[in-house]
């Protein structure tokens, strides 16, 4: 009689567990605190992506051209770190980038990284 009722208190408790598992999964935030989350394709955005493309083009002393965002993420900071995947043309042809900008208090933007995808 032992085995039964330990074996249907173990029932319960794992039902019971697993019901605040499941409740708690609609609770847990989709970005963490300090962490990047979704950006908005606005004003802001398109400013740091226009600033990536210019500073890239100074860099390479290519002539580019910024065609589209394809993705943008924000990571409030001293400032706003901008992670984005850029549609750049230049040399006659369109490649994807990834480039992170940082916009300090003063709205000064810093290219940090640049990737050609």
């Amino acid at each position: 009689m032992n085995k039964a009722r330990s074996l249907r208190l173990m029932v319960l408790l794992s039902a019971f567990l697993g019901s605040f598992v499941v409740a708690a999964h609609d609770f847990v935030p989709k970005s963490l605190p300090g962490g990047y989350a979704p950006a908005e394709l606005n004003r802001d955005v398109m400013a740091a992506a226009n600033f990536a493309v210019t500073a890239e083009s100074k860099r390479e002393a290519i002539p580019l051209k910024l065609t589209s965002v394809s993705s943008a993420e924000k990571q409030i900071v001293a400032g706003t770190n901008y992670r984005m995947i850029l549609r750049v043309e230049g040399n006659g042809s369109t490649r994807q980038a990834k480039a992170l900008v940082f916009r300090d208090l003063q709205s000064r933007y810093w290219l940090k990284s640049w990737e050609w995808l």
